[in-house]
C-alpha cells in the first residue's frame, strides 16, 4: 500500500506492527518488501478463477449480441467448456456466475450440444494465393463438410484435411473463416473451447422483475440528481401504468429497500422527481430526503 497510500499505510505500519515488535524499522517507507510465499498460492483456485472469467466474459458478450438489457433477468445460461475440470470450476461458482450476468439457472451441457450453426467459408486473400483456379472447388468442399469439425480445430489452431475433387489438401486456421449463428432463442458466444448460450425467452416473472430493476435504477438517478449522501433515507412514491401497479405489488419493498426509503408516502410535491418508461410502460416517482432522527 505505502507507494499510492504513503500516509495510510504509515498509520496502519505504526498501530499494527510498530506497536508489537519493537525491532522494526521505525517507518513502512524503510521496511524491507514483503517476501511472497509461493506455497501459500492457490494453484487451482486460480484455475478456477479464469474459467469463471471466460465464462462471464462470453456470457456479456452474448447479451450484448442479443441486445437484452443487462437490467434484465434471463432464465438460464448454458455452458459447454473443454474439460471436466472446468465444468467441475463452473458448477462451485454458480452462484458469482448468476450474479455476473444476472441469471436465474446455470446448466452445463454436452460437448455436441446444437447451440451454433457454423458456416466455414475459405479466407480468399490466403487460399487464393495458394490454390488459385482449385478456389472455387475448394469453396464447394468446405461447404458440404463437416463445419463442426473444423471449427473444432480452427478453435485449437490445429490444421486440418479437406477432399477437394481426388485431391486432399491441408489448411490452417489461417485458410478459412468460420461463421457462427446461435440456435433459435439463444444468444451464443464462443472462444478456446469455451461456449456459452443465453435462453433469450422472457416470460411475465422475468419482464416483471426487468422493470422492478428499472425502477431501482430510475429512484437511485433521482438521487444523484438531487444531491443526496449515499446514506440519506427517503420517502418515496412511484405510480405510472398499469404494469408497474403490478410490478410495485410485488417489488415494492425490494425497490425500497435497494434505494434506501424508508416510507412510502402518496404522490407529493417535490422538487425531487423523475420519469420513466419501457416497453409500453410508464412511471414517475418523487422522493423527499428524510431527516436523521
Amino acid at each position: 500500500m505505502a507507494p499510492f497510500t504513503p500516509f495510510l499505510s504509515e498509520t496502519l505500519y505504526r498501530n499494527l506492527v510498530k506497536t508489537v515488535n519493537t525491532d522494526a524499522p521505525l517507518s513502512v517507507h524503510l521496511a524491507d518488501w514483503p517476501v511472497a510465499d509461493d506455497a501459500l498460492i492457490d494453484h487451482e483456485l486460480l484455475e478456477a478463477v479464469d474459467v469463471i472469467q471466460r465464462v462471464v466474459g462470453l456470457g456479456r458478450a452474448a447479451r450484448a449480441q442479443s441486445g437484452v438489457r443487462t437490467r434484465q433477468p434471463l432464465s438460464r445460461l448454458l455452458v459447454r467448456t473443454p474439460s471436466s475440470a472446468s465444468d467441475a470450476a463452473v458448477l462451485a461458482h454458480t452462484a458469482q456466475i448468476e450474479e455476473e450476468l444476472n441469471v436465474k439457472h446455470i446448466e452445463i451441457v454436452a460437448q455436441d450440444a446444437d447451440l451454433v450453426e457454423y458456416r466455414i467459408k475459405p479466407n480468399l486473400p490466403v487460399v487464393g494465393r495458394k490454390f488459385g483456379k482449385r478456389v472455387p472447388a475448394l469453396r464447394a468442399a468446405l461447404g458440404e463438410a463437416e463445419a463442426s469439425e473444423i471449427a473444432k480445430s480452427v478453435a485449437r489452431g490445429d490444421t486440418f484435411e479437406i477432399t477437394v475433387g481426388e485431391e486432399a489438401m491441408s489448411l490452417g486456421a489461417e485458410d478459412v473463416l468460420v461463421e457462427t449463428a446461435s440456435a433459435e432463442g439463444y444468444a451464443c458466444a464462443e472462444e478456446s473451447g469455451y461456449l456459452v448460450g443465453l435462453d433469450t425467452a422472457l416470460d411475465s416473472a422475468l419482464i416483471e422483475e426487468g422493470l422492478a430493476r428499472e425502477l431501482i435504477r430510475t429512484v437511485q438517478e433521482a438521487r444523484k440528481q438531487a444531491d443526496l449522501d449515499v446514506s440519506d433515507r427517503i420517502a418515496l412514491h412511484i405510480d405510472g401504468s398499469d404494469q408497474i401497479a403490478t410490478v410495485l405489488r410485488q417489488y415494492k419493498d425490494l425497490v425500497m429497500s435497494e434505494t434506501l426509503a424508508t416510507r412510502w408516502e402518496p404522490e407529493q410535491a417535490s422538487p425531487f422527481s423523475a420519469e420513466g418508461s419501457l416497453d409500453g410502460a410508464h412511471w414517475r416517482i418523487t422522493l423527499t430526503r428524510l431527516e436523521s432522527p
